[in-house]
C-alpha cells in the first residue's frame, strides 16, 4: 500500500504549538503532552519527534535516525539498518499520522512567516 504524503522535501515538519515532548524519569516513559491529552511513545516515536523542530526535512531526520541506528549496531546492537528508502516511508508515514492527528504541523516553503 502506497501512502501519499503531504511531507516534500523541502517542508519541514516540527511539533503543533499545543504539543511537548516530555521524559516521564518515574515512569521510564516518553510522553507526548496535549491539553487533556498524553500520548505515550516508545523511544523511536520519540527520537523522530524530538527531531521535528521546523528545520530539518523528513530526509535530513531519515539520515540522522538511520546514522545513529548504524552507530549502534557498530557497537554491538543486534538487528540490520533497514534502507533508506524504506525507513524514509516509514517515517513520512509516521509523521503523517502525527499530521492527521493535528499534533505535528508542516511549515511550508511559501508560507509566509
Amino acid at each position: 500500500m502506497v501512502v501519499e504524503s503531504i511531507f516534500v522535501a523541502g517542508s519541514p515538519p516540527k511539533l503543533a504549538a499545543k504539543a511537548r515532548l516530555k521524559f516521564d524519569k518515574v515512569r521510564e516513559k516518553h510522553l507526548l503532552l496535549l491539553p487533556e491529552k498524553v500520548v505515550v511513545l516508545n523511544e523511536t516515536a520519540a527520537s523522530i519527534l524530538r527531531l521535528c523542530d521546523g528545520s530539518r526535512t523528513v530526509n535530513t531526520i531519515t539520515e540522522y535516525i538511520r546514522n545513529s541506528l548504524m552507530a549502534g549496531s557498530e557497537t554491538g546492537s543486534s538487528g540490520a539498518v533497514p534502507e533508506l528508502k524504506t525507513m524514509e516511508a516509514d517515517i513520512s508515514e509516521f509523521l503523517q499520522e502525527m499530521a492527521d492527528q493535528g499534533w505535528v504541523v508542516i511549515q511550508h516553503e511559501d508560507a509566509e512567516p
